[in-house]
């Protein structure tokens, strides 16, 4: 195995572990609810069967995704390519250097 193969396995090799590392790493640890007690009046506290200000009910706002998903999974696929560029032009470059091509 030469040199330029080593050096392509090593950044395969790191570049599936990173992909394969940065699902778990983005998931944040899940820790236990906190739970806290409720007492309800038996019977209403206003007068006329009424409450004096009227409260809607709370609408759940939706989770934005985490840093993670938006920033880094874009990044490895970024620089993967460019890896795989650079590989490609550097090997490229080092083959024409060893090699002449002899006119007949």
């Amino acid at each position: 195995m030469n040199r330029i193969s080593r050096l392509f396995a090593i950044a395969l090799a790191a570049f599936v572990l990173v992909a394969l590392a940065a699902p778990a790493l983005a998931t944040e640890s899940e820790s236990e609810p906190e739970t806290t007690e409720t007492t309800v009046a038996p019977e209403p506290v206003f007068e006329n069967g009424e409450p004096a200000v009227v409260i809607p009910p709370v609408e759940e706002v939706e989770e934005e995704q985490p840093w993670t998903a938006r920033f880094i999974y874009p990044t490895i696929v970024a620089v993967t390519i460019l890896l795989l560029i650079f590989l490609a032009i550097w090997y490229n470059r080092n083959i024409r250097r060893k090699y002449e091509v002899v006119a007949e």
